[in-house]
């Protein structure tokens, strides 16, 4: 049996495993020890793994999770067909992530599903939103009402307002994170409510792109361009995190251009022209005549169906012999520089507009405006 030996500080037996040491000839217990270098004799509380599991106060990992170490064969599938492209590396990497941390639920329910295949086609154009100065109520009342019946929904630009890059004199504090996450969140929606989005880009949409050209060196840009996946549009970019929704688009001929402000769909131009005029009808007819005028040149022919954003205002008036021009409103609050002593402009007029197609044939007897500001509804109360 091995010999007891008492501390000669405590006189306590050394082998009590409290004060058990190494050496059994020392002249103290451990104990001792520690208190005569003041360090404290409560014992060491135990370490816990990142998994919640214990683990030893030296280790990084518990056991469970040290035999667990290594990729898995499906994150190295995973892995294996990740793009290597700058802008979706981002939803790749949390797609990784989210496998990586086993999260199952995600708050996007994913686009809407398609209606069953029909002869007539409906479309819902969606006018400036402004995000983040939308009208909420308005939106939801839109939505709540088109979402079951629309085919394909196109938002005719300025989905955002791009408040904090404005070179105007601005009325409120509006940071530019704080509205991307709501145009984040505006685009989501419009994509778990229609089967089919088209968004054209605005003016505003394009701020950004516009200040980074007149700031920046062609080198800078072209820079800039290839980390973001060739685009310097926040819309273009974010678009492509949703499968359903797409940037609108259309080429030039003989040209390797295309423009984003304009699309045509069966024979309906949607445009987003940088044209405004204090005449009601103005700039929708001039839009018109250039569209006429520069026919062949963009590649545009046999449009019976014009429908313009950017003005605010809703107009619905036939012109020359079997075509209609209509310009959409919006659906955001009026803005500052509207109320402000320098009187110009028109009032804005909040509403859309829906039309039906027949193999990309527009029924213009079921082109309709709805405006919204003439019904009672909790934006009136």
């Amino acid at each position: 049996m091995r010999p007891k030996h008492p501390c000669q500080v405590c006189q306590s037996i050394k082998r009590n495993p409290v004060n058990m040491v190494r050496n059994l000839d020392a002249r103290s217990c451990l104990q001792c020890y520690r208190e005569r270098i003041g360090i404290s004799s409560v014992a060491r509380p135990q370490s816990t793994c990142v998994c919640g599991k214990p683990k030893s106060h030296t280790a990084k990992v518990c056991m469970h999770c040290y035999k667990k170490r290594g990729t898995t064969p499906e994150m190295k599938e995973a892995i294996k067909k990740l793009v290597r492209q700058p802008l979706t590396s981002f939803e790749e990497a949390w797609a990784l992530w989210q496998q990586t941390i086993g999260m199952a639920k995600n708050r996007y329910r994913g686009p809407a599903k398609a209606v069953p295949k029909k002869d007539r086609t409906r479309v819902l154009v969606i006018p400036d939103l402004h995000v983040p100065f939308e009208e909420p109520e308005m939106v939801a009342a839109m939505i709540a009402r088109e979402a079951e019946q629309t085919d394909v929904a196109i938002q005719i630009g300025d989905i955002s307002d791009s408040y904090s890059l404005s070179r105007f004199a601005k009325y409120e504090p509006v940071s530019f994170a704080h509205e991307w996450a709501k145009v984040t969140l505006m685009m989501q929606t419009l994509s778990e409510s229609f089967p089919v989005v088209k968004i054209i880009v605005g003016n505003h949409d394009a701020r950004l792109r516009k200040a980074l050209a007149s700031q920046l060196t062609p080198d800078m840009l072209d820079a800039v361009s290839t980390m973001t996946g060739g685009t310097l549009c926040p819309v273009t970019a974010l678009a492509k995190k949703f499968p359903n929704i797409e940037i609108a688009s259309h080429e030039i001929p003989n040209s390797d251009h295309q423009v984003d402000w304009l699309m045509t769909y069966g024979d309906c131009l949607l445009a987003h022209p940088e044209k405004f005029s204090r005449v009601p009808g103005t700039a929708i007819r001039a839009f018109e005549e250039w569209v006429v005028d520069n026919a062949n040149a963009m590649g545009i022919d046999g449009i019976r169906l014009f429908i313009m954003g950017h003005t605010h205002a809703l107009s619905f008036f036939p012109f020359r012999a079997g075509s209609l021009l209509v310009e959409c409103g919006c659906l955001c609050r009026t803005q500052g520089y509207m109320t402000s002593a320098r009187i110009g402009g028109r009032p804005q007029r909040r509403g859309y507009v829906t039309f039906e197609q027949v193999k990309g044939v527009t029924d213009l007897n079921s082109v309709k405006i709805h405006w919204l500001d003439v019904e009672d509804g909790p934006w009136n109360s």
